[in-house]
């Protein structure tokens, strides 16, 4: 249990003389942390790459699809593939840059 007394950095708080600044609390004192500006431009380079890779995806499974509709008993295949897609890899990439750009 952390006591008041080792918490305030004056020695004598209560014995303030008229005119003095009031006591500190050591934790006030501590640097506030932050992301390095070169944290953030490398996570925007990082999310740039990310959205390349993820339109080669798109790509390849646009042309899986195509396939599938190509063959009529496969095109019953086809629709989940594009909900599975739509519902897992788009929510991630939108989640992700949300993110991105909320960094500080």
């Amino acid at each position: 249990m952390i006591k008041l007394k080792d918490i305030i950095n004056e020695a004598y708080v209560w014995e303030r003389k008229f005119g003095e600044p009031l006591p500190k609390l050591t934790f006030t004192k501590e640097p506030i942390i932050t992301e390095d500006t070169k944290d953030i431009v490398q996570a925007k380079k990082l999310a740039q790459k990310l959205g390349k890779i993820e339109a080669r995806l798109r790509e390849t499974m646009y042309k899986l699809d195509e396939r599938l509709n190509a063959d009529i008993p496969n095109q019953k295949l086809s629709k989940p593939l594009r909900d599975t897609y739509r519902k897992n890899i788009t929510k991630f990439m939108r989640e992700m840059l949300t993110i991105v750009k909320r960094m500080k």
